[in-house]
């Protein structure tokens, strides 16, 4: 038995048989028990020639209600009985027929579907009836998008919809136009305000020092706007910072001291920020950290001090016993320094101590002696001397 699909015009979606007793508008079925089957793209024979629908636009704002949608489908029967256009459970509506064109109007306001949290989008069936048989003819999806819930310019111009960054209004919108200025409209990423990365950011402990970052495209704050701060995250506690943009390409967070709290950290990662006007937050792709250390943090030798990574420059303070920076170890006078380093030619840790040992050292030979006895305080390694173990003692040998 041969069976084919009918387009719905033809009827309910469902498997037609030769036991039926009559015949169907729709589904799959023999040529037979179609109606009408032989008026054009009544009967589809063959995959290429089902119903196809696209949609422009395929996607809408949520604050851009009942916008005219253009349907266009092809391999379909004749329509001039009218098509209606359901978006899912929300709405339907009437479709304006225009030869293979369907034009409808998508949802008002108050029906527009909500998003859920953590997306930007949601996606709503629209389906279109046929007004002859109550059938769908086909269905395709409309998406609904909210620009808004992006927070920083990158998301935002990245997005797959049609969202514009005001970099003035920090705002993302479907609506260029709703930008303050004309060069704040932002639709690109290179053209975000964004940090740059340069050198890895190092600040010691305690000590007053600017933090220069490199950036792209920084807005100058305008009339009634505020200007620039760094915002440090140290140990769920945020510090702010004023900051100055030098021009579009640099800022700097001003001289500032940190402290963090504890010695079993000797480096601490620190998430940082800046942002200008309060709360507008510059993006940071790199994810770039002040790094805040201790040089004394686990360091409580001069060999410890040493190991440490030169790009801490730390060094041992002979004089006060203890790893810092140079200028707090104190000379002992104009031309000598009690400060260690690893650039410092011939360094050398003095009074070096062992604290652990008690490592079992097997001695072969000959002539090792007549009795245990004869071991027991007669033997020295290196010069340190040993403590025999019975157990282990061979006569002579061992």
């Amino acid at each position: 038995m041969k069976c084919r699909w009918l387009p719905p015009l033809c009827g309910e979606n469902k498997l037609q048989t030769e036991k039926n007793a009559s015949p169907k508008k729709g589904g799959c079925s023999q040529r037979s028990r179609c109606d009408r089957a032989d008026e054009p793209y009544r009967f589809a024979a063959a995959l290429d020639q089902c119903v196809t629908a696209s949609v422009y636009p395929d996607s809408i704002a949520v604050s851009e209600p009942s916008v005219p949608l253009l349907v266009k489908v092809s391999h379909v029967p004749d329509l001039s009985a009218g098509i209606s256009c359901s978006f899912g459970n929300l709405t339907e509506v009437e479709g304006t027929v225009d030869g293979n064109q369907i034009l409808c109007v998508s949802p008002a306001a108050k029906d527009v579907p909500l998003i859920p949290l953590e997306q930007d989008w949601s996606g709503v069936e629209l389906r279109l009836n046929s007004k002859e048989t109550g059938q769908m003819l086909i269905s395709t999806e409309v998406k609904f998008y909210n620009c808004s819930v992006h927070q920083l310019c990158l998301s935002c111009v990245n997005s797959a919809f049609r969202c514009h960054w005001c970099k003035y209004r920090n705002l993302c919108t479907h609506d260029p136009s709703s930008c303050s200025f004309q060069e704040g409209r932002v639709n690109a990423s290179e053209d975000c305000p964004q940090l740059v990365r340069s050198e890895q950011i190092l600040i010691p402990v305690g000590e007053v020092k600017p933090i220069t970052l490199k950036a792209r495209n920084l807005p100058q704050p305008q009339s009634g706007q505020r200007g620039y701060e760094c915002v440090l995250n140290i140990q769920g506690v945020k510090h702010r910072v004023t900051a100055l943009r030098f021009n579009s390409s640099s800022v700097q967070c001003q001289n500032s001291s940190y402290l963090y709290e504890g010695m079993k950290i000797s480096e601490l990662p620190v998430d940082f920020s800046v942002v200008w006007n309060g709360n507008f937050i510059i993006d940071n792709p790199e994810n770039i950290q002040v790094h805040l250390y201790k040089c004394a943090a686990q360091r409580d030798s001069c060999g410890t001090c040493l190991k440490a990574e030169r790009r801490f420059q730390c060094g041992w303070c002979s004089g006060e016993g203890r790893c810092t920076l140079r200028p707090h170890c104190p000379p002992t006078n104009p031309y000598t320094t009690r400060w260690l380093h690893l650039d410092t030619k011939n360094v050398k840790c003095t009074n070096p101590r062992i604290s652990e040992g008690g490592t079992l050292v097997t001695i072969h030979g000959t002539n090792l002696g007549l009795a245990f006895s004869d071991m027991v305080g007669n033997v020295e390694v290196a010069g340190v001397r040993c403590s025999p173990v019975e157990e282990g003692y061979i006569i002579a040998e061992q």
